[in-house]
């Protein structure tokens, strides 16, 4: 594993060993990283990928029941 400068990896994140991790990234908590990164992006999730698409996938889920009960009407 290469882990380039200005790196912040944050508590009970899981790397894969073989993989670059470029300059600038950040790996949220509790993240599992299996693939090389792209510089000065974020990366959130298990597996991880980049943290805003992520949190955008979150956003949709909650909105699931909201969605369903329209269904319903």
């Amino acid at each position: 594993m290469v882990v380039e400068d200005e790196v912040v990896i944050w508590g009970q994140a899981g790397v894969k060993s073989g993989i670059t991790i470029a300059k600038g990234t950040e790996l949220f908590a509790q993240s599992g990283l299996g693939h090389s990164t792209d510089a000065n992006k974020a990366y959130f999730g298990s597996p991880a990928g980049e943290a805003r698409e992520k949190f955008k996938e979150l956003a949709y889920i909650r909105k699931i029941p909201e969605i369903l009960k329209s269904i319903k009407k």
